[in-house]
């Protein structure tokens, strides 16, 4: 009788001391995993994993862009609030009573010692009719 002996397997990956990631890498460089039936199947999804990646990109790159605008806004609106609070304080200097006698008297206009006098118009005698239907004459 014979006896039993092992068989010495052919494994061609046992030969390789290439690890998952460098042959997934060695592959996608060479070409030979796209051409695998496998990736066919695949297709579909990694196109989809591709277009939400990219729309995320985008979407960040958006919200960075409207976050400096807001910014720059905020900028804008702090200089123009300091300006306003500047040309209304000037503003109300130069409508006072002595700020305007001041800027006149170089003019020739001086301030009145008087106060102002009411002026009334005087009536004339009108008669019942003219009044009633307004007749001016």
């Amino acid at each position: 009788m014979t006896t039993n002996q092992y068989k010495k397997q052919n494994n061609p990956k046992a030969g390789h001391a290439k690890g998952g990631l460098t042959r997934f890498f060695s592959d996608l460089l060479d070409g030979s995993l796209l051409t695998r039936n496998t990736t066919s199947a695949v297709m579909p999804f990694i196109l989809y994993l591709t277009g939400i990646a990219m729309f995320l990109i985008f979407n960040t790159y958006y919200a960075e862009k409207k976050a400096r605008e807001a910014d720059q806004l905020r900028r804008e609106m702090t200089a123009l609030r300091i300006r306003y609070i500047q040309t209304k304080s000037e503003h109300m200097y130069l409508t006072k009573q002595s700020g305007l006698a001041r800027r006149l008297k170089d003019r020739g206009f001086i301030e009145p010692t008087e106060p102002p006098v009411m002026v009334k118009e005087q009536k004339e005698n009108k008669g019942f009719a003219r009044s009633l239907f307004g007749q001016n004459r």
